[in-house]
Order: structure tokens, then C-alpha cells, then sequence
């Protein structure tokens, strides 16, 4: 579904790291690395930034390229690092905003919408705070409400970076399990940026460890730790 080949990842200051040759299907893949080796520009890159790559990816054997916004948007959903600001709206205003891709100029839900978005509360079990407002409910909730927005997109790559960064140890270790459950009920491809060890072997299908100026595919889940600790120059404890 999602090829990499002969890609060059880049910024203003120069090349990062390169993709030889790659293609992810489906699945639970975790996207590791230094700081500043490149994570967050990989995924800028998948979303068609064209400054931040040369090479090829190809999305459902479409140049991501060639692909407009909202076409992208029927494709590809993204939850960022720090969930974003939405005023008075409560979490169901905001899983709402997914099926926009979907809507016409007046943006309105029709019954189809509604569903889809009834369907999300239930399957992440956002009942109990969906209607309450955005801005009161805890980081680990808002980051639940944003994974259920992206879900409402109904997309098949789902891009998070790194979504545990202001978790704390119990919403790391349920939002790995969510995410785990996500992939076997629904087949979807899911990639999130993570510096978090903890449970990749228990979750995760595949690793990619950026080290080096090569993006590293890690399969071996028994492996995955003592792995990145080796790459990072540690010693696994």
C-alpha cells in the first residue's frame, strides 16, 4: 500500500536519511530514532511535502505527489504530537471534523456521518467523555478523542507522531494496546514516532529505526529492543 524507493530524506540543513527500498501493507509499525534524525520529516514527507524528499513514494501505487488534499484526506489520517486546540467544541464536535473530506461546501453531517462517528465511541469506548468539552478532559483523553477523529476519516494509513509524548506510564501502555486492537479489528496501517521501548515487542510488528542515514526495517519483535538500545550506544537494562 505504502512504497518507499531510492527516497532521500532531507531538510533545509541537508540530507537526513535514506529509504532503499520499502513497503508497508498493514499493521502496527513504530518509527524510531535520535532526536533530529528525521522521524517527524518522514512523515511530513508520506503526506506529499515535496520539499522534504527526493525519490519516490507511492501511495496505492499513486505518486503521493499527485494526489489533491482531499483525495489525500480519504486516504491518509494524521494525529499530531500535542492535540490541537478546539475551543468551546466538545469531543464529539471534534470526531465530527473527520468526516470532512467527505462533506460538500456546507459541511453538514448527513446520517451516514453519524453513524460512522457512533460506531468510533463505541469501538474506543469514548462514551464517557465524548460529550464533554475538549478543553476540560485530561491529555490522555484529548489524545483519545483525536485517535478517534482520525478513525472517523475511515482511512487505511494512520499517521501518529509521537503520541505518547505527554502520557504518562498507564495512557502509554493503553494507548498501545488501542492502537494494537485498531490493526486486528480493522487491517489498517498504522505508523506512529515513539522514544518509548516499553511493549514494542509485546505490540508491534515492525520497527523502523533510522540510524546511520538508513532507515533500519526491524521484524524480529524479540529483538526490537536490545536493537535500538545497540544503535543508540547502550547497554540494554
Amino acid at each position: 500500500m505504502l512504497k518507499f524507493k531510492n527516497v532521500h530524506i532531507k531538510t533545509d540543513g541537508g540530507p537526513l536519511f535514506q529509504i532503499q527500498d520499502l513497503e508497508l501493507k498493514d499493521g502496527l509499525v513504530a518509527l524510531m530514532g535520535r532526536n533530529g534524525a528525521g522521524k517527524s520529516t518522514l512523515i511530513k514527507s508520506i503526506l506529499g511535502n515535496k520539499s522534504l524528499f527526493e525519490g519516490t513514494i507511492t501511495l496505492d501505487n499513486k505518486n503521493i505527489g499527485d494526489f489533491a488534499a482531499k483525495d489525500l484526506a480519504k486516504l491518509i489520517s494524521v494525529v499530531a504530537t500535542k492535540p490541537t486546540l478546539f475551543g468551546n467544541h466538545s469531543g464529539r464536535e471534534v470526531l465530527n471534523l473527520g468526516r470532512l473530506p467527505y462533506q460538500n461546501l456546507m459541511a453538514k453531517l448527513t446520517a451516514e456521518d453519524k453513524v460512522k462517528v457512533d460506531e468510533i465511541i463505541a469501538l474506543l469506548n469514548l462514551g464517557k467523555f465524548s460529550d464533554r468539552r475538549f478543553t476540560d478532559l485530561s491529555d490522555g483523553e484529548k489524545q483519545m478523542i483525536m485517535i478517534g477523529r482520525a478513525m472517523v476519516q475511515d482511512t487505511q494509513l494512520i499517521l501518529l507522531d509521537e503520541p505518547s509524548a505527554f502520557l504518562d506510564l498507564v495512557n502509554r501502555h493503553q494507548l498501545m494496546k488501542l492502537m494494537r486492537e485498531i490493526v486486528d479489528k480493522t487491517g489498517k496501517l498504522i505508523l506512529f514516532s515513539t522514544h518509548q521501548t516499553d511493549d514494542l515487542e509485546k505490540y508491534c510488528d515492525t520497527v523502523l529505526l533510522i540510524e546511520k542515514g538508513q532507515l533500519l526495517n526491524l521484524k524480529n519483535p524479540a529483538t526490537f529492543k536490545a536493537d535500538i538500545y545497540k544503535s543508540f550506544g547502550l547497554d540494554e537494562v
